[in-house]
């Protein structure tokens, strides 16, 4: 059969949580990498725990506690992830029928709002995750932190930056903390009124509580970068990866 090009979604969401529309792909996967793994070194710099080194090195009670959060992830996004492969072989379905190209894309844009709340709950996961960390190891991520565009490696901070840039993120965390736990809170009630048979647009009302919270934060995270970066030299602010 000849092979033709569909309209599939590619809904990922950025550190800034923006999403993109509908791109132009072969492939109808549409379940993110990350819900499929079992993994347990997922931070919010995308630098895995067991990278330490032995001086800060994950104790018995963070892996545990990193653990348990992914087991959480993976019990309250497992609805949607087998939402999203039901899509998957809808769409697969309507392509090997045959199916109009506006026909198939229909299909896949159901995935669009699924696809959102699992990125905000890993979001919300990694949030979790760097709560568990010392401030130590958090320094360490963001010394660490990968420059995914390639660029060259920024000069490395001085001992007071560091020390200036932990200040910065500790007073960050707690200031959302208190508007972190109403997200997760928030998320609980609509999965749980899911599992108590409600409407999609009741769980959307219940989900739509955290909006104005999740702007708080991304003011929050906005200055916290615009701090962090008042600290670093002019080099090291060029040699950033944006």
């Amino acid at each position: 059969m000849k092979r033709i090009t569909i309209a599939a979604l590619a809904l990922l969401v950025a550190c800034s949580s923006q999403t993109t529309g509908p791109t132009e792909s072969d492939s109808l996967i549409l379940v993110p990498d990350f819900a499929n793994s079992s993994a347990v070194e997922v931070d919010a710099a995308g630098v895995g725990g067991s990278r330490f080194p032995e001086d800060i090195a994950l104790t018995a009670e963070q892996k545990a506690a990193v653990a348990a959060l992914h087991q959480e992830f993976r019990e309250a996004t497992a609805a949607d992830i087998e939402a999203l492969h039901a899509i998957e072989a809808e769409a697969r379905a309507a392509h090997q029928a045959g199916q109009s190209r506006e026909e198939i894309r229909a299909i896949l844009e159901r995935a669009r709002p699924i696809l959102e709340r699992l990125h905000q709950a890993f979001a919300e996961l990694k949030a979790a995750i760097w709560e568990v960390y010392t401030p130590e190891q958090r320094a360490w991520i963001e010394a660490h932190r990968p420059a995914p565009c390639g660029t060259q490696r920024p000069p490395p901070l001085t001992d007071e930056q560091k020390q200036q840039v932990r200040a910065l993120q500790e007073a960050f965390v707690d200031q959302v903390r208190e508007a972190m736990v109403r997200i997760r809170q928030i998320v609980q009630e609509a999965h749980e009124a899911a599992q108590a048979g409600a409407s999609r647009e009741e769980i959307q009302a219940i989900l739509h509580q955290a909006e104005g919270i999740k702007q708080e934060i991304r003011r929050a995270e906005r200055q916290l970068q615009a701090d962090i970066d008042a600290v670093l030299t002019e080099a090291q602010r060029a040699g950033k990866c944006r």
